[in-house]
């Protein structure tokens, strides 16, 4: 690795061995665990200190993977650092777990380098932290409070505390890109904030996001933590508003968090490394944050998930892992409003199971809806149809065994009001994608054969789809209000916010594929009855849509525009696909259409 020409002399040089100037940060913060550099008579040893790959100034830990450029095994016997053309230290390397030949787990590495970024780099990233503290204004902290208020209670992937105690001790300590996505979200409640409702707010939430996202580009040359949690939040932007299709930069985006992930190695298992026990935590709660969101992503435009099974070894989080960082000292309590300032267990519980909902969807989008597993099905519908069962039972499970605390009508003295919506539609858009599975082929010939499969699983697939309209009446106003979180908006009566609102990427592709179904399930009856009652739960839906329009204004209704624009349109022209398709079924079923009843 060779330095920055132009910018090498703006930085301290890494310790070497060869050298007389030390890196005292370096050795204090990163290098704790280092392999100490040997004598001739002895061999090397691992310092019994625990550090952080996280803490060194203007450095970045980067993991080194099993083909990266130097194999493992060597490196946990031979300590090198890389030199550059003036006899610095350009990069080190450091051994956070020995391997165990007893487990099958291998010797981890990472590369600990310098910081050193172009200078057009820096002025980039400079300029967009002028820009949004100018912004911003006198206004930060109040923003970060809202942030912490609304936001965080639903997704919890800030560092609380750390980011408390940088925000207080320098701001400027913590990167552009994630204080502007902070700030921008906070904005969204700018009039449920008692001093920031009499003032004119200064800025467009875009533009906060812009600043942000122009600073992330070069900010990635050097991931860690800090800029994940950045990754994560940045697809919360709200989405344009005339939306009938998931745009494709949600896609990108969510990529760009996985990989930011992965470069800094939180797809490998920290449970034994030789680092501190809040970094444990936190890498694991922000890798099951980045696997939430690829997968849902992955549905959200039908795409191949990115993190396959095979691709991690990270082992579940627990609520000890969330309950890390949540408790704020008595010397930043006044950054946070007073119900901010501990841990949450429903918090804590709503995001735990997402991610056990998100790893049984994973495991039916691996079973079900790739090109091989497609084929793989064609060809033994039997056992596909077993295996998809079995994911129906466990689906069925987390369902049974959800705590009473993520439950919809859930309320505590501390919180009036807990938004559990989000998880609870997330749970019947993975249903819908299990009957799609099961009633698999879904074709003209299924229709009419009694044991098909589509004919079997019809009378479960309805019972389900009432249960998610009896959901949709459970919605109410104080949810509607509420931030809805992994990439959803808040809704909100028009005289009560500002129409600058959260994008809801998630939440409007599970709507748009439960209306979707329906539509399909309509489509294939095999009766008259089944005409009917499909029929009913159509109506049904779009009067619990309109019911939500008439809540929201103009600008914040981009939740339910997408299923709402599909359902009218097949009110609109139901009746003339069904009267020019002469395969759909008879002429009574037509008839239904033309006459609902």
């Amino acid at each position: 690795m060779q330095t920055n020409p132009g910018d090498a002399d703006s930085h301290q040089s890494l310790s070497s061995p060869g050298s007389h100037v030390g890196d005292v940060e370096m050795q204090g913060r990163l290098s704790s665990a280092h392999l100490r550099p040997p004598s001739s008579n002895e061999v090397h040893v691992l310092e019994p200190k625990a550090h952080t790959l996280e803490d060194g100034k203007d450095m970045t830990a980067h993991c080194l993977g099993l083909s990266a450029e130097q194999d493992t095994h060597l490196l946990a016997s031979f300590r090198s650092v890389i030199m550059n053309e003036t006899n610095r230290v350009a990069g080190d390397i450091i051994q956070v777990y020995p391997g165990s030949p007893a487990t099958g787990t291998p010797p981890l590495h990472f590369f600990i380098l310098r910081d050193w970024f172009m200078p057009y780099d820096n002025r980039i990233k400079d300029g967009s932290s002028r820009e949004i503290e100018f912004k911003v204004g006198t206004h930060g902290p109040s923003l970060v409070r809202l942030f912490f208020k609304h936001v965080h209670p639903v997704y919890c992937v800030v560092s609380k505390v750390r980011f408390l105690r940088a925000y207080t001790e320098d701001k400027l300590s913590i990167p552009a890109s994630l204080r502007g996505v902070v700030y921008g979200m906070g904005a969204v409640y700018w009039k449920q904030d008692p001093v920031l409702r009499t003032v004119h707010r200064p800025f467009e939430q875009y533009e906060l996001f812009l600043a942000a996202q122009t600073s992330l580009e070069r900010e990635l040359e050097a991931p860690n933590l800090w800029k994940l949690q950045a990754c994560l939040l940045m697809l919360h932007e709200k989405a344009a508003g005339n939306g009938t299709f998931e745009t494709p930069r949600t896609w990108t985006l969510s990529a760009q968090a996985v990989a930011c992930a992965q470069m800094i190695g939180l797809h490998r298992d920290p449970s034994n490394w030789n680092i501190a026990p809040w970094e444990k935590s936190l890498r694991k709660k922000l890798w099951w944050a980045t696997y939430v969101t690829d997968a849902w992503a992955s549905v959200s435009h039908g795409n191949p998930f990115l993190l396959h099974a095979t691709s991690y070894t990270t082992s579940n989080l627990d609520m000890d892992d969330l309950r890390f960082d949540e408790d704020v000292p008595e010397d930043l309590k006044d950054m946070v409003d007073v119900a901010s300032a501990s841990f949450d267990v429903s918090t804590a519980a709503r995001f735990l199971e997402l991610v056990k909902l998100t790893q049984i969807l994973h495991n039916l989008l691996d079973t079900a809806f790739s090109d091989h597993s497609y084929r793989a099905a064609m060809l033994d519908l039997a056992s596909q149809e077993t295996r998809l069962l079995k994911i129906q039972r466990e689906l069925e499970s987390w369902h049974s065994l959800m705590p009473l605390c993520v439950t919809m009508n859930y309320t505590t003295t501390r919180f009036h009001f807990r938004n559990n919506a989000p998880l609870h539609l997330a749970y019947f858009a993975t249903q819908v994608l299990l009957f799609r599975a099961l009633m698999t082929p879904a074709s003209m010939a299924a229709k009419s054969n009694p044991l098909s499969s589509l004919r079997r699983f019809f009378g479960a697939a309805i019972e389900q789809l009432g249960a998610f309209l009896a959901f949709m009446n459970e919605i109410t106003l104080e949810g509607l209000r509420a931030f809805w979180g992994r990439r959803k908006s808040s809704f909100v009566p028009c005289d009560t916010l500002e129409k600058h609102k959260l994008t809801e990427v998630d939440g409007r592709s599970q709507l748009t594929l439960i209306g979707n179904f329906l539509i399909h399930l309509f489509l294939l009856s095999s009766s008259p009855e089944q005409v009917s009652g499909t029929f009913r739960l159509l109506e049904h839906f779009h009067e619990s849509l309109q019911r939500i329009g008439e809540l929201v204004d103009e600008e914040s209704v981009g939740l339910i525009r997408p299923v709402a624009l599909r359902i009218d349109s097949f009110f609109t022209q139901a009746a003339q696909i069904m009267r020019r398709s002469s395969t759909t079924g008879s002429y009574s079923e037509a008839r239904m259409v033309d006459t609902p009843p």
